[in-house]
């Protein structure tokens, strides 16, 4: 894809078993095998995979204060959770989902988030969050196709909110040069944009600040699937690269891992949901990265594999309480095992499909999957 924006220059002066054979359980199967216990609500652990911290972040209590306009308190929240990753980067995912808050198709939301820079002027957090929510547009209008099958006023509208968020983006760096959500978003609209060679300036100069970052390397790892002007060869040498830091953070073995989850994407879009089961196994052979956990899951629940699915789910769910598609997958997953539970731990499997359906539907207003799956549960369970 050629370069899009006019601003990007702008960023670079500043400086990304079971499905083996293929096979499926049946969709009718008349009992399920899964502990009771494990329908119960969740309680996060005390760390996660690779010695992460729970994601205790509240995404609605975010978002209320936006509305209520609390910006004293929003730079509060946003600054302790900026001086935890500096203390330790294993707490960049808690940050990432405090500004992943605003993804929403909100116009009302946005202009709160405005109101915040008007009044704080000098809160970089304030910026970040109005590129958050323009970066998240952008993406929303560009939709999830190949850029071949992209109508061109899609195309038109997700550049035009992608400049938005580079002119955002910019005075955050401007103001604060270490604030590692700021480096990435700016690498995910170069990867819009199309510019490998600014998404790495941009990358280089976030890690020599949070050198142990997985995710401001995943960001740009994505850049480098094919579909997207990259290789297999240069995600697998650069995975390569970022193992050397395992040290730092055991996470970034899993970056090995990156070129099947490629592969298992492609093989989704072309309905192949078996063949993605395979690819992200051997993905998951890196160690169990969340996205690849929960990309089977999904595959599993496209095969109808309902009792695979939950345990990589719940799995995703575990490690991120509060990402909208595990939460989507989860709750759906758990209404079709309801169907199948005995009667007496159906209750307890609807209220919990019940409980993550409607966070999900918060998240995720316009999801018509979610709401239907959601009206299905309150049927089921005669709310």
């Amino acid at each position: 894809m050629p370069v899009l924006f006019r601003h990007a220059t702008r960023l670079g002066a500043l400086v990304v078993g079971f499905a083996a054979s293929g096979g499926a359980q049946s969709s009718t199967t008349a009992s399920i095998a899964i502990a009771d216990s494990l329908f119960q609500s969740i309680q996060l652990p005390p760390a996660l995979a690779f010695g992460y911290p729970p994601n205790d972040i509240h995404k609605p209590r975010i978002v209320e204060m936006i509305r209520r306009r609390e910006f004293d308190a929003l730079d509060a929240v946003y600054g302790a959770l900026q001086a935890d990753v500096a203390r330790d980067v294993k707490h960049e995912m808690r940050f990432a989902d405090a500004f992943e808050a605003v993804h929403r198709d909100e116009p009302t939301l946005l202009a709160s988030i405005s109101a915040w820079v008007t009044a704080r002027p000098r809160s970089a957090h304030a910026r970040v969050a109005r590129a958050s929510y323009q970066f998240a547009a952008a993406w929303r209008r560009r939709g999830t196709a190949y850029v071949a099958d992209t109508p061109e006023e899609n195309i038109r509208g997700m550049t035009e909110l992608a400049q938005r968020a580079v002119d955002d983006v910019v005075a955050a760096l401007q103001i604060d040069s270490t604030h590692l959500i700021a480096y990435e978003v700016a690498i995910g609209v170069t990867k819009l944009a199309g510019s490998h060679e600014l998404a790495a300036q941009l990358m280089t100069r976030g890690l020599a600040i949070h050198r142990g970052s997985y995710d401001l390397r995943r960001a740009f790892i994505t850049m480098l699937w094919p579909r997207w002007g990259g290789s297999e060869n240069a995600m697998v040498a650069f995975a390569e690269q970022a193992a050397r830091d395992s040290a730092l953070n055991p996470r970034l073995a899993t970056l090995r891992g990156a070129v099947y989850e490629n592969r298992a994407n492609d093989s989704s879009l072309a309905r192949n949901y078996a063949g993605a089961v395979r690819e992200l196994n051997k993905a998951v052979a890196f160690g169990p990265e969340r996205m690849y956990v929960r990309g089977r899951g999904e595959a599993y629940f496209r095969l109808g594999a309902y009792e695979y699915a939950f345990a990589d789910l719940r799995f995703a769910l575990i490690e991120r309480s509060q990402d909208r598609v595990t939460l989507e997958y989860y709750g759906r997953t758990l209404v079709e095992l309801a169907t199948r539970a005995r009667q007496a731990i159906r209750p307890t499997i609807l209220s919990r499909a019940i409980e993550v359906l409607e966070l999900a539907a918060y998240l995720d207003p316009p999801n018509v999957r979610v709401r239907n799956a959601l009206v299905r549960a309150r049927e089921m369970a005669g709310s």
